[in-house]
Protein backbone atom coordinates (compact mmCIF):
# COMPACT_ATOMS: atom_id res chain seq x y z
CA UNK A 1 0.00 0.00 0.00
CA UNK A 2 1.62 3.59 -0.73
CA UNK A 3 2.04 6.36 1.30
CA UNK A 4 -0.24 8.56 -0.07
CA UNK A 5 -3.17 5.95 0.30
CA UNK A 6 -2.52 5.00 3.45
CA UNK A 7 -2.95 8.99 4.16
CA UNK A 8 -6.23 8.98 2.58
CA UNK A 9 -7.28 6.17 4.87
CA UNK A 10 -6.29 7.40 8.09
CA UNK A 11 -7.71 10.97 6.93
CA UNK A 12 -11.36 9.83 5.90
CA UNK A 13 -11.46 7.11 9.13
CA UNK A 14 -10.64 10.09 11.52
CA UNK A 15 -12.90 12.50 9.87
CA UNK A 16 -15.77 10.14 10.21
CA UNK A 17 -15.28 10.16 13.65
CA UNK A 18 -16.41 13.96 13.94
CA UNK A 19 -20.37 12.33 12.95
CA UNK A 20 -22.69 12.22 15.47
CA UNK A 21 -26.55 11.73 15.50
CA UNK A 22 -27.25 15.44 16.13
CA UNK A 23 -26.54 17.68 13.06
CA UNK A 24 -28.29 20.84 11.82
CA UNK A 25 -29.79 20.46 7.64
CA UNK A 26 -30.26 23.69 6.07
CA UNK A 27 -31.23 24.27 2.50
CA UNK A 28 -28.19 25.03 0.12
CA UNK A 29 -30.03 26.96 -2.78
CA UNK A 30 -32.89 26.81 -4.18
CA UNK A 31 -33.14 23.35 -5.97
CA UNK A 32 -33.63 22.06 -2.78
CA UNK A 33 -29.99 20.83 -2.13
CA UNK A 34 -29.11 20.05 1.56
CA UNK A 35 -26.10 20.59 3.63
CA UNK A 36 -25.09 19.81 7.20
CA UNK A 37 -22.65 21.46 9.57
CA UNK A 38 -20.62 17.78 9.26
CA UNK A 39 -20.54 18.72 5.52
CA UNK A 40 -18.05 22.06 6.46
CA UNK A 41 -16.94 20.71 9.69
CA UNK A 42 -15.57 16.97 7.82
CA UNK A 43 -14.50 19.23 4.95
CA UNK A 44 -12.30 22.08 6.80
CA UNK A 45 -10.55 18.58 8.89
CA UNK A 46 -10.00 16.97 5.41
CA UNK A 47 -8.19 20.20 4.13
CA UNK A 48 -6.29 21.54 7.25
CA UNK A 49 -5.08 17.65 7.47
CA UNK A 50 -4.08 17.76 4.07
CA UNK A 51 -2.49 21.30 4.04
CA UNK A 52 -0.43 20.46 6.73
CA UNK A 53 0.97 16.88 5.15
CA UNK A 54 0.77 18.06 1.23
CA UNK A 55 1.67 21.97 1.74
CA UNK A 56 2.42 21.76 -2.48
CA UNK A 57 -0.72 20.31 -3.36
CA UNK A 58 -3.43 22.13 -4.35
CA UNK A 59 -7.25 21.07 -3.49
CA UNK A 60 -10.73 20.57 -5.12
CA UNK A 61 -13.75 20.55 -2.34
CA UNK A 62 -17.34 20.77 -2.62
CA UNK A 63 -17.83 23.53 0.23
CA UNK A 64 -15.21 25.56 0.14
CA UNK A 65 -12.83 25.13 -3.08
CA UNK A 66 -15.39 24.16 -5.44
CA UNK A 67 -14.60 26.81 -8.12
CA UNK A 68 -10.80 25.24 -8.71
CA UNK A 69 -9.54 22.70 -11.25
CA UNK A 70 -7.47 19.57 -11.51
CA UNK A 71 -3.85 20.94 -10.83
CA UNK A 72 -0.96 18.37 -11.53
CA UNK A 73 -0.56 17.47 -8.07
CA UNK A 74 -3.71 18.14 -5.71
CA UNK A 75 -6.06 16.42 -3.72
CA UNK A 76 -10.33 15.98 -4.54
CA UNK A 77 -12.81 15.98 -1.51
CA UNK A 78 -16.45 15.08 -1.04
CA UNK A 79 -16.93 15.32 2.74
CA UNK A 80 -20.39 13.66 2.76
CA UNK A 81 -21.65 12.86 -0.66
CA UNK A 82 -25.09 11.56 -0.76
CA UNK A 83 -25.95 14.38 1.94
CA UNK A 84 -29.74 14.69 1.53
CA UNK A 85 -29.61 10.05 2.40
CA UNK A 86 -27.40 11.33 5.36
CA UNK A 87 -30.06 13.82 6.37
CA UNK A 88 -32.56 11.18 6.09
CA UNK A 89 -31.25 8.42 8.42
CA UNK A 90 -30.68 6.41 4.95
CA UNK A 91 -27.09 4.99 4.99
CA UNK A 92 -26.00 5.12 1.59
CA UNK A 93 -24.20 8.02 1.99
CA UNK A 94 -20.31 8.24 1.91
CA UNK A 95 -17.02 10.37 2.05
CA UNK A 96 -14.81 10.41 -0.31
CA UNK A 97 -11.25 11.58 -1.43
CA UNK A 98 -8.51 11.22 -4.27
CA UNK A 99 -5.15 11.93 -4.19
CA UNK A 100 -3.45 13.18 -7.79
CA UNK A 101 -0.05 12.97 -8.59
CA UNK A 102 1.92 14.30 -11.37
CA UNK A 103 -1.22 14.98 -13.23
CA UNK A 104 -2.37 11.12 -12.63
CA UNK A 105 -4.82 9.93 -9.95
CA UNK A 106 -2.54 7.61 -7.80
CA UNK A 107 -5.06 6.80 -4.82
CA UNK A 108 -8.44 7.53 -3.42
CA UNK A 109 -11.00 5.87 -0.73
CA UNK A 110 -14.60 6.04 -0.54
CA UNK A 111 -16.03 5.40 3.15
CA UNK A 112 -19.50 4.54 3.48
CA UNK A 113 -19.47 4.63 7.25
CA UNK A 114 -22.85 3.31 8.04
CA UNK A 115 -22.39 0.12 6.14
CA UNK A 116 -19.02 0.14 7.84
CA UNK A 117 -17.73 -0.67 3.35
CA UNK A 118 -14.20 1.06 3.12
CA UNK A 119 -13.02 0.59 -0.84
CA UNK A 120 -10.22 2.11 -1.63
CA UNK A 121 -6.95 1.71 -4.12
CA UNK A 122 -3.84 2.56 -5.38
CA UNK A 123 -0.97 0.80 -7.87
CA UNK A 124 -1.72 -2.59 -6.55
CA UNK A 125 -5.30 -2.44 -6.73
CA UNK A 126 -8.80 -2.40 -5.54
CA UNK A 127 -9.66 -3.32 -2.34
CA UNK A 128 -12.84 -3.38 -0.39
CA UNK A 129 -12.35 -3.94 3.76
CA UNK A 130 -8.80 -5.51 2.91
CA UNK A 131 -10.14 -7.60 0.94
CA UNK A 132 -9.09 -7.43 -3.08
CA UNK A 133 -12.34 -6.45 -5.36
CA UNK A 134 -12.82 -6.56 -9.34
CA UNK A 135 -15.75 -5.79 -11.52
CA UNK A 136 -18.45 -8.40 -12.80
CA UNK A 137 -18.60 -9.95 -16.27
CA UNK A 138 -22.63 -9.32 -16.65
CA UNK A 139 -23.64 -8.42 -20.12
CA UNK A 140 -26.69 -5.86 -20.42
CA UNK A 141 -29.10 -8.61 -20.06
CA UNK A 142 -28.49 -8.74 -16.54
CA UNK A 143 -26.28 -6.62 -15.10
CA UNK A 144 -27.61 -3.37 -12.99
CA UNK A 145 -26.75 0.21 -13.79
CA UNK A 146 -27.53 3.92 -12.19
CA UNK A 147 -27.30 7.22 -14.08
CA UNK A 148 -26.76 10.13 -11.12
CA UNK A 149 -26.46 13.61 -11.04
CA UNK A 150 -28.82 16.83 -11.64
CA UNK A 151 -29.25 15.84 -15.85
CA UNK A 152 -30.20 11.82 -14.54
CA UNK A 153 -33.78 12.22 -14.72
CA UNK A 154 -33.06 12.83 -18.72
CA UNK A 155 -30.52 10.30 -19.01
CA UNK A 156 -32.21 7.40 -17.17
CA UNK A 157 -35.40 8.19 -19.27
CA UNK A 158 -33.25 7.82 -22.46
CA UNK A 159 -31.33 4.70 -21.42
CA UNK A 160 -35.16 2.61 -20.00
CA UNK A 161 -35.43 2.01 -24.02
CA UNK A 162 -32.43 -0.09 -23.73
CA UNK A 163 -32.48 -1.68 -20.27
CA UNK A 164 -35.02 -1.36 -17.13
CA UNK A 165 -32.34 -2.81 -15.05
CA UNK A 166 -31.90 0.61 -13.16
CA UNK A 167 -31.07 1.58 -9.51
CA UNK A 168 -31.61 4.49 -7.64
CA UNK A 169 -29.32 5.25 -4.88
CA UNK A 170 -28.74 8.98 -5.44
CA UNK A 171 -25.37 8.73 -4.55
CA UNK A 172 -22.52 8.89 -6.42
CA UNK A 173 -19.71 7.24 -4.29
CA UNK A 174 -22.21 4.72 -3.78
CA UNK A 175 -22.82 3.88 -7.48
CA UNK A 176 -19.15 4.15 -8.20
CA UNK A 177 -17.87 1.92 -5.42
CA UNK A 178 -20.57 -1.19 -6.45
CA UNK A 179 -19.46 -0.87 -9.58
CA UNK A 180 -15.73 -1.70 -8.57
CA UNK A 181 -17.12 -4.52 -6.20
CA UNK A 182 -19.61 -5.92 -8.67
CA UNK A 183 -22.96 -5.29 -7.42
CA UNK A 184 -23.44 -2.55 -10.49
CA UNK A 185 -22.36 -3.12 -13.94
CA UNK A 186 -22.23 0.66 -14.85
CA UNK A 187 -23.14 4.16 -13.89
CA UNK A 188 -23.15 7.63 -15.36
CA UNK A 189 -22.20 10.64 -13.19
CA UNK A 190 -24.87 13.16 -15.73
CA UNK A 191 -22.19 16.66 -14.17
CA UNK A 192 -19.19 18.13 -13.88
CA UNK A 193 -18.34 18.32 -9.90
CA UNK A 194 -15.00 16.29 -10.24
CA UNK A 195 -15.10 15.47 -6.40
CA UNK A 196 -18.01 13.36 -7.24
CA UNK A 197 -16.16 11.20 -9.59
CA UNK A 198 -12.64 11.08 -9.91
CA UNK A 199 -12.47 8.46 -6.53
CA UNK A 200 -14.95 6.39 -8.04
CA UNK A 201 -13.79 6.16 -11.05
CA UNK A 202 -10.41 5.70 -10.26
CA UNK A 203 -11.52 2.36 -7.65
CA UNK A 204 -13.16 1.12 -10.49
CA UNK A 205 -10.40 1.20 -13.14
CA UNK A 206 -7.90 0.14 -10.78
CA UNK A 207 -10.74 -2.77 -10.15
CA UNK A 208 -10.50 -3.88 -13.74
CA UNK A 209 -13.61 -1.53 -15.50
CA UNK A 210 -13.20 1.41 -17.74
CA UNK A 211 -14.23 4.61 -17.56
CA UNK A 212 -15.15 7.97 -19.77
CA UNK A 213 -15.39 11.27 -19.20
CA UNK A 214 -17.00 14.26 -21.34
CA UNK A 215 -19.40 16.92 -20.71
CA UNK A 216 -21.82 16.11 -18.24
CA UNK A 217 -21.00 12.31 -18.99
CA UNK A 218 -18.45 10.66 -16.65
CA UNK A 219 -18.70 6.87 -16.79
CA UNK A 220 -17.48 3.42 -15.75
CA UNK A 221 -18.50 0.22 -16.31
CA UNK A 222 -17.41 -3.22 -15.87
CA UNK A 223 -16.37 -3.34 -19.64
CA UNK A 224 -16.26 -1.17 -22.92
CA UNK A 225 -19.86 -2.77 -24.54
CA UNK A 226 -21.34 -1.92 -21.30
CA UNK A 227 -19.63 1.72 -21.08
CA UNK A 228 -20.75 2.35 -25.03
CA UNK A 229 -24.09 1.51 -23.84
CA UNK A 230 -24.25 4.01 -21.64
CA UNK A 231 -22.79 6.33 -23.26
CA UNK A 232 -24.93 6.47 -26.53
CA UNK A 233 -28.19 5.97 -24.43
CA UNK A 234 -28.03 8.01 -21.37
CA UNK A 235 -26.17 11.58 -22.31
CA UNK A 236 -28.17 14.29 -21.48
CA UNK A 237 -27.62 17.10 -24.25
CA UNK A 238 -27.90 20.46 -22.31
CA UNK A 239 -30.35 22.05 -25.44
CA UNK A 240 -32.67 19.00 -23.97
CA UNK A 241 -32.44 19.68 -20.26
CA UNK A 242 -33.05 24.07 -21.24
CA UNK A 243 -36.44 22.89 -23.01
CA UNK A 244 -37.16 20.42 -19.83
CA UNK A 245 -36.62 22.88 -17.68
CA UNK A 246 -38.55 25.80 -19.37
CA UNK A 247 -41.77 23.44 -19.90
CA UNK A 248 -41.67 22.81 -16.14
CA UNK A 249 -41.46 26.21 -15.04
CA UNK A 250 -44.93 27.11 -18.00
CA UNK A 251 -46.65 24.37 -15.80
Amino acid sequence: MSNDLKFLIELVKDASNLITDEFEVKVKDDKGDLVTNFDYEIEKYMIDKIKSNYPDFSIVSEEYNSKECLTDNCFTIDPIDGTINFAHNIPLWGIQVACIRNKKTCAAVIYLPRLNELYYADENGAFLNDTSISVNNCDLNKGLYTVEGPGKMLGSFKMQKISRHCRDFYCAAVNFAYVACGRLSGTNFVWDTLWDYVPGQYIVEQAGGVIYNNIKMHIAANNEDFLQILKENSSVNTDEEIIISKKAKEK
